[in-house]
């Protein structure tokens, strides 16, 4: 009788191991699976109203060309989670001259004290809204906070403590700090215009100096 309920007892052991790695893997296994091209060619329409006029895979990232009423730009899109990495700007709409006032009308003044000129992007976050539309431009050629994380995570998996932006005359980065599970911190300084890890600082390397 004992046999049979430790035989039973290793089946429903097996069984319950192989739900909770399904559950586990399923998940991580349709995150890492490149979207289609139609899939990321939305997910950047939703932020940018426009048109795609061109879109290619190179490894994990699609190269966009976006035409909106801004002018073109050039994106790169992560092909796994449809994040954008980088918007550069290619060249500005022209402008439409005004048409001319009807014979008898007096032409109103284009200024509007009460509207705010749009203010550019920086720090790689989005622009602000473009006219009565609502569409936002797009910002300078930097990636976003969001995907410096990522790609720290990827090279010290870990929990993020803090993350700052920083620029010299000579470069731009991000330093994300984050704390391994073993209780050592590192703090990764990656470049906020080509994503590179630039270094990776352990705190006990510092304590040794």
């Amino acid at each position: 009788m004992r046999k049979k309920v430790s035989v039973l007892l290793g089946v429903i052991i097996v069984v319950a191991v192989m739900i909770l790695v399904n559950a586990v893997w399923s998940p991580f296994n349709r995150s890492t699976e490149a979207m289609s091209q139609e899939e990321a060619v939305i997910e950047v329409l939703k932020q940018y109203p426009g048109e795609i006029t061109k879109a290619t895979l190179e490894g994990e990232i699609y190269r966009m060309e976006l035409q909106s009423d801004s002018g073109k730009y050039e994106m790169a899109v992560d092909a796994r989670q449809g994040d954008i990495v980088s918007i550069k700007q290619l060249d500005k709409a022209p402008v439409k001259p005004e048409p001319e006032p009807e014979p008898g009308e007096t032409k109103q003044p284009t200024d509007n004290p009460s509207t705010p000129p749009t203010k550019p992007a920086e720090n790689g976050e989005k622009g602000t809204t473009h006219g009565e539309t609502g569409t936002p431009e797009p910002p300078a050629t930097m990636i976003t906070k969001e995907y410096a994380i990522k790609l720290s995570l990827e090279k010290v998996p870990g929990t993020v403590e803090d993350v700052e932006y920083r620029e010299s005359k000579s470069s731009r980065y991000y330093l994300v700090e984050i704390e391994r599970e073993d209780g050592r911190e590192a703090t990764i300084q990656v470049h906020a215009i080509t994503g590179k890890i630039m270094t990776v600082t352990w705190d006990d390397e510092d304590d040794d100096e």
